[in-house]
């Protein structure tokens, strides 16, 4: 009877002891929550407020008083992105600087390093959606940080499929075609590609090639996936998670985002003309690891965020793992996320509806569409800004057509100032 006794009294303490656990876990949380909305104050954590409403930005944390480029350089989320030499089994070959890399192919796929950070979104003020899912985000703080803390969340571009990594790679430059048959890249946009899944062409990012387009052939988004897949185990074209990541540490270094005024206007003032106007890439290779525009007239040069080349101008760049369905009639314009198996027209898994209404207009961004568990997507929930701020950047969408979307990003080199780091086209 004794033994039974100190058993289930045994048990009931260790009980007490997980509930005073799970309580404290809480607690912490809790604590965490009331500290993002005050503030946070330490130095190893980075942030910006962004006023939608009154068009105002705001340093936070260790990223009050720092301007952007080398008071950045000593965070890993922002100084580690470095340009490399990528193998097609993942081997780093090279990095910028050192004496084996080249940019031309021959050393592997030139590539942005990226290490893993954290984040956390504290939004301040959210308009609920009149008829449609998640809310218009009025008021918000951003903050980043290179090592976990409580509250903060792995940034999802470094979580594909449930598998967490402690770097990824990103195009250094808009892709280009690599013909397997012939065993050359493609330099000129010839209208040649076989997309073929598994033994097809390669898409590729180098210097001094014309970025790949749909001129005369089936570059479908699918398609231009297919190219990037063929590379081998990992490859993807750019994705909503990856797109995202780099959107987010500019906003937190340049307090803005309005990408055009901060760094240059991008490919974006050319002439129309015929066909593929976008200009070579590598325009940027000089500027290395830094930001920046390349040699020439603002606006007709390339830009560079931290060593990826034309995140906005230039030519459209098509992102994965966003599916947008409209239905107008009954005011859906719903974003499905994915961060694997790529599908087009779909809401089947693992695509995730994201509870958020896109913009139902064309227009300038004024607020961004929010729901928690998507906290981290800037996409946009208003269009009543201008070309300056609150973002700067233009949304396109057709009000009359309904039916599966999909999401380029950054515009090309005849849009001007609806160019940006923001700017999308679910048209």
């Amino acid at each position: 009877v004794k033994s039974k006794t100190f058993a289930t009294l045994d048990a009931r303490f260790e009980e007490t002891e997980q509930d005073v656990e799970s309580h404290m876990a809480e607690i912490t949380n809790r604590v965490s929550d009331i500290e993002g909305y005050i503030g946070y104050t330490a130095d190893d954590i980075y942030g910006v407020e962004v006023d939608y409403e009154n068009r105002t930005f705001t340093r936070l944390a260790g990223a009050v008083g720092k301007t952007p480029g080398t008071d950045f350089d000593s965070i890993l989320a922002f100084g580690g992105r470095r340009r490399c030499n990528l193998a097609d089994d993942g081997t780093v070959n090279a990095y910028y600087g050192d004496p084996g890399y080249i940019e031309d192919g021959s050393n592997g796929q030139v590539m942005v390093e990226q290490p893993k950070f954290y984040y956390k979104v504290v939004p301040l003020k959210l308009d609920r959606v009149t008829n449609g899912k998640g809310f218009h985000l009025r008021k918000a703080r951003y903050y980043v940080s290179d090592t976990p803390k409580v509250g903060f969340k792995v940034h999802p571009a470094f979580v594909k499929n449930g598998v967490e990594r402690e770097k990824i790679y990103l195009s250094a430059y808009e892709g280009s075609l690599f013909d397997k048959t012939a065993s050359a890249y493609i330099l000129d946009d010839a209208q040649i590609a076989d997309f073929t899944a598994t033994t097809g062409d390669l898409l590729s990012s180098i210097a001094n090639a014309k970025p790949i387009s749909g001129a005369t052939q089936d570059l479908t988004r699918r398609n231009c996936g297919i190219l990037a897949e063929n590379r081998g185990t990992g490859w993807s074209q750019q994705y909503a998670a990856t797109a995202a990541c780099s959107q987010l540490l500019f906003i937190i270094e340049y307090a803005s985002m309005n990408s055009q005024t901060a760094i240059g206007m991008g490919v974006t003032n050319k002439a129309s003309g015929t066909g593929n106007e976008s200009e070579i890439t590598g325009a940027t290779t000089l500027l290395g690891n830094a930001s920046g525009m390349a040699a020439g007239t603002n606006g007709l040069v390339s830009v560079t965020y931290r060593g990826e080349e034309n995140l906005w101008g230039n030519i459209w760049k098509f992102t994965d793992g966003m599916n947008i369905f409209c239905d107008i009639a009954n005011s859906i314009h719903d974003v499905f996320i994915a961060d694997n198996a790529f599908a087009e027209s779909t809401q089947a898994s693992p695509y995730a509806n994201a509870g958020i209404t896109l913009a139902t207009g064309s227009g300038y961004v004024s607020a961004m569409a929010y729901s928690e568990e998507f906290d981290w997507l800037f996409v946009p929930g208003e269009v009543l800004g201008d070309s300056a701020l609150p973002v700067g950047d233009y949304f396109y969408q057709t009000a009359t057509s309904n039916g599966y979307k999909i999401a380029p990003l950054g515009g090309y080199w005849t849009d001007g100032l609806r160019n940006g780091a923001f700017c999308w086209n679910v048209g």
